[in-house]
């Protein structure tokens, strides 16, 4: 074989395997992005899901308290 298609097949090697390692390391970062937004949201979730149990819990309380008042009445 001539020695410039060993260089040329070579450089295209390195070329590629960078290209490679490149996109890999892109797509961890991407993974990484979606995984913080992934607990931040799940985070606004929890705290949304904890609000509603309140509000139901104060509902529940008043319906009770109005059973108990039309009770007396």
């Amino acid at each position: 074989m001539n020695t410039s298609v060993i260089v040329t097949i070579i450089v295209q090697s390195v070329l590629f395997l960078g290209t490679v390692i490149k996109i890999h390391n892109d797509v961890q970062m991407k993974l990484k992005e979606l995984d913080i937004r992934l607990s931040a949201v799940e985070k606004q979730d929890d705290e949304i899901y904890q609000k509603l149990d309140k509000m139901m819990d104060l509902i529940q309380e008043i319906k009770i308290q109005l059973e108990r008042k039309q009770n007396r009445d």
